[in-house]
């Protein structure tokens, strides 16, 4: 078969590749190649029995990010409120604005009176970090301002804020330490820790999990669902020109023919690539270095070493489950988004090695693995997302769906799976997770019509994301194999594999939607450069 030739191939077709793509298609032809068979990676809908359920993300940050992209590609999404309900045992909070956060802080005082004065440290501290980051996002993002910028622009806008952010990112990279020893300067009740720190994934920074809290004021939800925001990309994409190639995996890259096989037997060629996917399937999956110049290849492999023993992120675990009941029954215990902790103690007492032998490996004992999983369950937190809270018209009439998720470790999963045990896991997760909402009488086991199980193999098996990650990179990772610093974000996309840019996830942390689209319009800006110098030359 001859092969496709374009002028650009993005590989991945989650946000970061259709956020390239929808640049580059402006001005070049466009290839999107896709492993999963539906468009949108992390990000998206899918359709059960007439609900619209998300399958990645519960919900939208902006961060100066995703509403000036929209508008400088000149497209539109309706958004809705999506406020935040946290809840801790009998106590809840609305996050909504940030006096909310004495609300919050009181509720952790109520469950832990003892610590009322560490507790009001804390608060001090996060919302001093919080200070820090609303600097961050206090403009639109200036890569999505028309350029040349006009005067009026660069001194009444630009300038004002740079003289800000520059000194507050600098503090705010003081406090790189994880969010969970950042709170032990305060206290060392780690109960307390844990509730705080249960919402974020290992070892996140503090500066960046403290901020946390005014993300959680940000959020806002696409109407029609998360779906929304990668069909209004994809059909630019295509009105543009652009060409998708869904359920097409990559099996090699060759960098010295600027080419690329996947194993469904198809060939593209390319003047320049964008990779949007996991950068661990890149670098083993590389041809043709040897051909290329000797301090290339020194670059190449010392990356290729760097990543061989890198961890991913957390991965999440997610419980569908499909009620006949109405979504306004849930309304004022849930909420649309809310965070839940039925019980207080937290985790702290449940470390992986409870599972373990004295060498790391899970023991091959399967009633002791499911009850520490009953275990971690019961005392973990759940993010719970209601679409028809939102818009009505994502489940059919008088019936609606708890989207219910928690952190979960994918070695874990993917050991009993190998064990043959993994039907049998997924019955008991959905056992225990029913009996706990069950417990708290948020759910009614009658009104269950359907419940499905999305594990860390699911993200696996649709992404190829390395350990199931949903977020890029384990913070734990020494040294850490992505740029981190907001400083140095344009650096991010650069690889030093010719014709190949990067973007996503796996580009820079703290990862998420606003850091895919981010960089997948950097990495679109780097392409448009590298074309201009090639037809300078």
């Amino acid at each position: 078969m001859n092969p496709k030739q374009t002028e650009v191939v993005v590989v991945g077709a989650g946000m970061a590749g259709l956020t390239a793509a929808a640049y580059l298609c402006l001005n070049h032809q466009v290839v999107l190649i896709e492993k999963d068979a539906a468009i949108g990676g992390l990000l998206g809908s899918f359709n059960v029995d007439g609900h619209l359920l998300d399958k990645g993300a519960r919900g939208i940050i902006d961060s100066g990010i995703i509403f000036p992209m929209l508008k400088q590609l000149n497209l539109h999404v309706d958004f809705v409120e999506n406020p935040i309900k946290m809840i801790l045992k009998d106590q809840q909070v609305d996050l909504i604005s940030p006096k909310d956060l004495d609300a919050y802080g009181a509720m952790l005082v109520h469950h832990f009176p003892q610590e009322e004065a560490n507790i009001q440290l804390i608060m001090k501290d996060i919302k001093k970090v919080m200070g820090y980051m609303d600097v961050l996002y206090g403009i639109e993002n200036p890569l999505f301002i028309p350029q040349p910028y006009s005067m009026e622009y660069l001194t009444k806008t630009l300038l004002p804020w740079m003289i800000k952010f520059v000194p507050n990112m600098a503090k705010a990279m003081k406090m790189l330490d994880p969010v969970d020893n950042h709170l032990r300067k305060y206290t060392s009740n780690e109960s307390l820790i844990s509730m705080i720190m249960q919402h974020f994934f290992e070892k996140t920074p503090a500066f960046f999990g403290l901020s946390y809290f005014t993300l959680y004021m940000q959020y806002h939800y696409p109407k029609g669902g998360t779906q929304a925001m990668v069909d209004v990309l994809v059909n630019h994409i295509k009105a543009h020109g652009g060409e998708f190639y869904p359920s097409t995996e990559v099996s090699e890259l060759d960098v010295h023919q600027k080419k690329i096989e996947t194993k469904q037997g198809l060939t593209f060629t390319y003047e320049q690539c964008v990779w949007a996917a996991d950068t661990t399937f890149l670098y083993t999956h590389l041809k043709g270095i040897e051909h290329l110049p000797s301090n290339t290849q020194t670059k190449i492999k010392t990356k290729q070493s760097m990543f061989k023993d890198k961890k991913g992120a957390d991965s999440i675990l997610s419980l569908y489950l499909i009620l006949n009941t109405p979504a306004h029954t849930f309304k004022e215990a849930y909420g649309p988004h809310s965070f839940i902790t039925p019980k207080l103690q937290g985790l702290c007492h449940l470390p992986l090695s409870l599972i373990q032998d004295e060498h790391h490996a899970f023991i091959h004992d399967k009633e002791q693995l499911f009850n520490y999983i009953t275990q971690v369950l019961e005392y973990n937190t759940f993010e719970v997302s209601i679409p028809s809270l939102r818009d009505a018209s994502l489940s059919p009439e008088g019936e609606t769906t708890l989207i219910i998720s928690t952190l979960f470790d994918y070695h874990l999963t993917k050991f009993i799976a190998d064990c043959g045990w993994y039907e049998d896991f997924k019955s008991h997760i959905t056992q225990v997770i029913t009996s706990i909402f069950t417990r708290e009488g948020l759910v009614q086991t009658q009104h269950i019509k359907k419940s499905i199980v999305a594990s860390p193999l699911t993200i696996v098996g649709r992404t190829n994301n390395h350990e199931g990650s949903v977020t890029g990179w384990s913070f734990s990772n020494k040294p850490f194999p992505a740029i981190f610093k907001f400083l140095k974000v344009s650096q991010a996309v650069k690889t030093p594999l010719p014709y190949v840019t990067q973007a996503g996830q796996w580009t820079f942390n703290p990862a998420g939607v606003p850091v895919a689209v981010l960089t997948g319009k950097l990495a679109a800006d780097e392409v448009e450069n590298k074309f201009k110098k090639g037809k300078k030359t």
